[in-house]
């Protein structure tokens, strides 16, 4: 039933978009993110073979859900990351789109993912170090498998602390710890630049999830935020003012 209201959601906000192919948008930089990058059908090479590896996926994860060796948190984190995998091409080829397009020097992951998010981004630049920061041990250890059959290596897992060097671009997955969530909304000055663009998934998922969109959204440091309902974007960059942008579901391709 959470599921089904979602999805009324999100048609409802594709039907009351305001903006829809940058109408209302003043800004030519904006402008040419959302024309050129959100709403075009650009496909990569590499689109192919990690859409395949989501089909392969399914059958792996869907026998997790009857392994009895896992507690209930575990069980939880599979069911959700399947119910994901069956609906999430257009959001991973965005992704990799948007990380062509604005090409930070430091990316990281902060959170939980079963890999293949993780491969859609790595596969950007394989010359660019991609880091996965504040993942739970056992989606680690299931993660870390598949990125090796995948043969990703510009990939490196570590703990969300201070000993992280700031980053260019994080995106925040739609499953993190609530302890490693704290840390990185507490400290965030320190993991961002001060020209930064910061992704957040399910930002209407629920109460819990929107109320941090709001809450960083609000912050000062950034002039840009873009809801497209499944995702957030906020983005710090000199020359921008301050602006909120309300986009379909639909905007990304």
């Amino acid at each position: 039933m959470p599921h089904l209201k979602y999805q009324v959601q999100k048609r409802i906000m594709r039907l009351i978009s305001k903006h829809y192919r940058g109408l209302g948008i003043d800004s030519p930089y904006i402008y040419h993110l959302v024309r050129n990058v959100i709403e075009v059908k650009m496909h990569y090479y590499s689109f192919k073979k990690m859409d395949r590896q989501c089909q392969n996926m399914l059958p792996i994860i869907k026998d997790k859900l009857f392994d009895e060796s896992l507690n209930g948190e575990e069980t939880i984190w599979y069911k959700s990351e399947y119910e994901h995998l069956k609906d999430c091409t257009k959001l991973n080829r965005f992704l990799f789109r948007f990380l062509n397009f604005v090409n930070p020097k430091r990316v990281a992951f902060v959170g939980d993912d079963s890999g293949l998010n993780l491969t859609y981004l790595a596969k950007v630049d394989t010359r660019r170090s991609l880091y996965c920061l504040g993942a739970r041990a056992y989606v680690q250890s299931f993660s870390q498998s598949i990125l090796n059959e995948q043969g990703v290596s510009n990939l490196k897992f570590s703990k969300l602390d201070s000993s992280n060097n700031a980053f260019d671009l994080i995106q925040l997955s739609r499953e993190i710890a609530p302890n490693v969530l704290l840390e990185f909304e507490n400290n965030l000055d320190q993991y961002l630049n001060e020209e930064a663009y910061l992704i957040i998934e399910n930002i209407n998922k629920d109460e819990e999830r929107n109320l941090l969109w709001n809450r960083l959204k609000g912050m000062e440091r950034f002039n840009v935020s873009l809801d497209l309902f499944d995702i957030g974007i906020l983005i710090a960059r000199k020359g921008l003012k301050k602006q909120d942008y309300n986009l379909s579901a639909r905007s990304y391709k």
